[in-house]
């Protein structure tokens, strides 16, 4: 809903099979909250009419918006 209302757009790609992701080990219920959080505030913090690319790969999940870049100083890895 919230990509509706800022009218991004999220793209789905898989590197991988589909059933090499699945199942991922963890609590449901955190990993629920993940996968719902980090896409609303790649959206939230990005300007309207962006690209939200949603990445599936055999060993991670990413949610990139090459639009937004982070300053190197506000990332902490």
């Amino acid at each position: 809903m919230l990509a509706r209302e800022r009218q991004c757009r999220i793209l789905q790609q898989f590197n991988t099979d589909a059933a090499a992701v699945l199942p991922i080990c963890a609590d449901h219920t955190l990993l629920t909250i993940l996968i719902r959080n980090l896409p609303d505030n790649a959206i939230l913090y990005s300007p309207e009419y962006s690209i939200i690319n949603l990445t599936l790969d055999t060993n991670s999940i990413s949610i990139t918006n090459p639009c937004n870049d982070i300053a190197s100083e506000n990332l902490n890895v």
